[in-house]
């Protein structure tokens, strides 16, 4: 019997959690089954270091003049250059079945069932996400999925207060092979200038209002003096990135942006003494698992998959999202009346390493 093809369809190509995720997935199901991926922008983690059997990527561009083309196309042949791109491929492989990775790509729902192609939906998001779609595109790719695949608990049990039955529960997992260390956490603090007695907490991700990070500076106000706050990610140029900046100068606040590093992530992660989550909401951050691999505390409100994660002598979770009460969670980890397994941390984050979960994925592609 031959084996199936599934054509994987994904967002920017880049290393967002939900992207690193099925860059894991598919390195893990070479030989199981034949997997193609297309994504809608040209990301380096998959242009440059693609696990598929093929892979296709969108190379346009997404400037304004690009926006007018795409505009124009779709008023002249009722599809985007986009979905035209998919049904050539599609063409082509002829795929069994697609995999749309995150449920911001409604319209090759849309596309799938007009090609008679059976989808998965992968669902890494909550409530915030649903405001960004529209009522009916958001409706029928829900409708129409074959399987819902859910990343948490949370993100399942809000698909199936929708009365969605279909749902496989399948979470976030790392691959703590590719977790390696190069550079000694005293060479990058000293680089940053952070002083040797310092206790620093890491941030990582995108900077978005639904990461919280809006929120960073007003946790100084609670923390001692040598607390300091590190981003790891990448800096989105808003007016809140001016806000922050302006009163970490103006205040003299310790909250330092380290921006994106790709290939040293890991190294910077591990300067950390502890990790803190200032997410409002946050279906199962991969980055709270890769900390704890690392051994460092988890903290933070009580946004999603947190909860899920977090358990007695590894971190903990508020119940608000009131600065006060999260610095005073991080103060217990500091001042260590808080107490923290790091052997713990290590072995719960290995409960969410592909080792751990693969054999639940492999069964859902048989």
């Amino acid at each position: 019997m031959s084996k199936k093809l599934v054509l994987f369809i994904t967002p920017t190509g880049g290393r967002t959690g939900s992207e690193m995720l099925l860059w894991y997935l598919l390195k893990h199901l070479s030989g199981k089954i034949k997997t193609a991926i297309y994504s809608l922008k040209n990301g380096e983690l998959f242009a440059k270091y693609s696990t598929a059997d093929q892979t296709f990527m969108n190379t346009s561009k997404h400037g304004f003049i690009d926006k007018i083309y795409e505009g124009v196309y779709h008023k002249i042949f009722k599809i985007t250059p986009k979905e035209k791109r998919l049904i050539n491929i599609q063409k082509q492989i002829k795929a069994d079945r697609w995999y749309l990775n995150t449920l911001t790509m409604p319209q090759f729902a849309r596309l799938a069932v007009k090609l008679n192609v059976p989808y998965d939906l992968h669902v890494h998001e909550l409530i915030s996400i649903y405001d960004e779609i529209r009522y009916d595109e958001f409706k029928f790719q829900f409708d129409n999925a074959d399987r819902i695949i859910c990343c948490s608990s949370i993100v399942e049990k809000r698909v199936q207060e929708m009365g969605y039955k279909n749902t496989l529960l399948l979470h976030s997992f790392i691959d703590n092979q590719t977790i390696t260390l190069k550079i000694p956490a005293e060479t990058i603090r000293k680089k940053l200038n952070i002083p040797a007695d310092a206790f620093i907490w890491m941030m990582s991700g995108s900077m978005n209002l639904r990461k919280g990070y809006d929120t960073v500076c007003d946790l100084f106000e609670f923390l001692p003096s040598n607390t300091y706050i590190a981003w790891l990610g990448s800096v989105k140029q808003t007016g809140v990135l001016h806000y922050i900046r302006q009163r970490t100068k103006l205040e003299n606040l310790n909250f330092i942006e380290i921006g994106e590093k790709s290939d040293e992530y890991y190294d910077y992660l591990n300067i950390a003494d502890g990790f803190v989550l200032t997410a409002k909401e946050d279906p199962f951050p991969l980055v709270m698992i890769e900390a704890a691999y690392l051994e460092k505390p988890i903290v933070g409100y009580n946004s999603g998959g947190i909860s899920e994660f977090v358990q007695e002598g590894i971190g903990k979770c508020v119940n608000s999202f009131n600065p006060k009460d999260l610095a005073e969670v991080m103060i217990q980890v500091q001042y260590k009346t808080l107490i923290i397994d790091k052997e713990k941390l290590k072995n719960r984050a290995l409960t969410f390493d592909i080792k751990n979960q693969i054999r639940k994925w492999d069964s859902i592609f048989e």
